[in-house]
């Protein structure tokens, strides 16, 4: 019995010290096999992925090595200052190899007549840091062979002419996260000196080209350089945007065919926090130009200032008040202030057309006499394509004797947002030292190719 007792005792012990062991061993052996299964999923996951790069890579050496489709040539337009459409699916070639729908590669008639958005330079990926823009405004004066004689049309010197108005390159984006900048070359057919007529001789110059500070003190943003000054409601429009082919009387009688353009200095303009948009702007300049002013120094310098209003209604549209000022030295040594206020008014239905706009501005000046003038218009955009509009003008001239008149009718036609005909008929009569009357047809053409700031309102 006591043989049996210790027999007993020692299977016990035993089979303690064996359990553990075992226990290890069926552990050791799930993580093995957990070990293999992982290393087989990672081994086969690699293998896709490495196929699927492949795949990828020989899908991107056919896309390259493909020529782009008519249906591709025009890119969307870019983002900044204008909206920037990415591409879609529909505007990637298809790669070698596969079947494309047919006729992808023949442009249909409606493609062919859709009118393109123009080219993008700043998308995701691309290597250029700005954009780049390209436009043109081409212009025609039929007049009578008396008035091309006297040469005293609204083009003067360049009657009965086809001729390059404004042909221009700009460049513009951000500098840095606190800047921006703008420069814009210009060319266009020169203005003969008063009596000549014009031989097509071109000049070229530098319109624009500034910096824009983002991050000022107080909200404030400044801009140092070239530029058209904030004075009025179209003194900052270029050529191509102007609301009818010519300026109005009254501004190119007061600042001369291209109005205040190109005055180098410094401006600044605030958004003042109130419950409608106000924007107030202040600038100083050397004053260059020569028909209102001329000093050209900073000693006596060329000071403008503009307050802009923006009120904006859910069903009777917008409506943007401006009042400006400015007072500078002229090249005889004279004090000259002028002082203008406009008005603009836009509605248009939430579809969008039809659209109404309705504008004025008025211009004092006092240089050697008080001389005032002002124009007005009508547009009505019955389509997206289609317009027509009066304007009409009456001004005083300064440092003459007299005033004119003209009434203006016109028609647009906008094939797209970047191309635009229009055709206007203009009659002008004068008295005292302007006495004349002038009769004038303009045909004009402009383009746009790239990126384009848009004119606000």
């Amino acid at each position: 019995m006591r043989h049996a007792v210790h027999l007993v005792g020692v299977v016990v012990v035993l089979l303690t010290l064996a359990m553990p062991r075992a226990v290890r061993a069926e552990d050791v052996e799930t993580l093995r096999r957990q070990l293999d299964t992982m290393q087989r999923e990672l081994e086969a996951a690699t293998k896709r992925y490495e196929r699927q790069i492949q795949e990828l890579g020989e899908r991107l050496r056919q896309l390259e090595s493909r020529p782009a489709p008519p249906s591709v040539a025009a890119p969307p337009a870019p983002a900044a200052p204008a909206t920037a459409t990415p591409p879609t699916a529909a505007t990637v070639a298809t790669p070698a190899g596969t079947s494309p729908a047919a006729g992808a590669d023949t442009p249909s008639l409606a493609q062919i007549l859709t009118p393109r958005q123009p080219f993008a330079l700043a998308q995701p990926g691309r290597t250029l840091l700005f954009d780049i823009g390209v436009s043109g405004d081409f212009v025609a004066d039929f007049t009578s062979a008396e008035r091309e004689r006297h040469r005293d049309g609204t083009f003067a010197g360049r009657e009965n002419r086809l001729f390059p108005r404004e042909v221009s390159v700009g460049f513009f984006g951000r500098v840095d996260p606190y800047a921006s900048a703008v420069v814009r070359i210009t060319a266009g057919e020169e203005t003969p000196p008063p009596g000549e007529r014009s031989r097509g001789d071109l000049e070229v110059a530098v319109e624009e080209a500034n910096v824009t500070l983002l991050a000022l003190p107080l909200g404030t943003t400044a801009r140092l350089g070239r530029m058209r000054p904030r004075f009025g409601t179209l003194n900052p429009v270029h050529q191509d945007d102007l609301p009818q082919v010519d300026r109005p009387q009254v501004l190119t009688r007061f600042f001369g065919e291209e109005q205040l353009d190109a005055e180098d200095g410094i401006d600044a303009f605030w958004i003042l926090p109130l419950p409608v948009y106000e924007e107030i702007s202040i600038g100083v300049f050397n004053g260059d130009n020569e028909t209102a002013f001329g000093r050209g120094t900073l000693r006596d310098p060329l000071v403008l200032g503009r307050l802009r209003t923006f009120v904006e209604g859910e069903d009777w549209g917008g409506l943007q008040i401006d009042l400006s000022a400015g007072t500078g030295a002229t090249d005889d040594q004279r004090r000259n202030t002028v002082a203008g206020v406009g008005v603009k008014y836009k509605w248009a239905p939430l579809t969008g057309f039809p659209l109404m706009t309705l504008a004025g501005e008025a211009i004092y000046g006092h240089r050697a006499a008080d001389r005032w003038g002002y124009y007005v218009y009508a547009q009505y955009d019955w389509t997206r394509r289609w317009a027509a509009g009066l304007r009409w003008d009456w001004t005083e001239v300064p440092r003459l004797n007299g005033y004119e008149w003209a009434i203006s009718p016109y028609v647009q036609f906008k094939p797209s947002e970047f191309l635009r005909f229009r055709v206007q008929y203009k009659h002008t009569e004068g008295t005292r030292d302007l006495a004349r009357a002038i009769d004038e047809l303009f045909l004009q053409g402009s383009f746009i190719l790239g990126a384009h700031p848009t004119e606000r309102f």
